[in-house]
C-alpha cells in the first residue's frame, strides 16, 4: 500500500485502507509460514500464489455464518474451478 496517500477522508475511507493493509500484512505472513510448513514441497513462489487464498478463506470462515467448514468449501470450489 502506498504509504503516501495522505489522510482518509471519512471513516468508510479509513476501514478500506486499513483493511487492505491488514490483508497485504496477513498474506506476508501466510506466505511465509506456508512456505516453512512445506520445506522443499513448496516454492516461495507458490506460497506466495497460495497466501492470498488462504487468508480469503479465513476470512471466509470467521464471517458470522462461517465456520471452519465453510472455510474448507470455498478452498475446494478454488479448487474445482469455481470460485472467485
Amino acid at each position: 500500500m502506498d504509504q503516501h496517500e495522505g489522510r482518509a477522508r471519512n471513516t468508510r475511507e479509513f476501514l478500506v485502507r486499513w483493511n487492505a493493509a491488514t490483508e497485504e500484512h496477513l498474506v506476508h505472513k501466510a506466505a511465509a509460514a506456508l512456505a516453512q510448513l512445506a520445506p522443499g514441497g513448496i516454492t516461495e513462489a507458490q506460497a506466495a500464489a497460495l497466501a492470498p487464498l488462504l487468508v480469503r478463506a479465513m476470512q471466509v470462515a470467521a464471517a458470522p455464518d462461517g465456520g471452519a467448514h465453510v472455510g474448507v468449501n470455498y478452498l475446494e470450489e478454488l479448487a474445482e474451478g469455481g470460485g472467485e
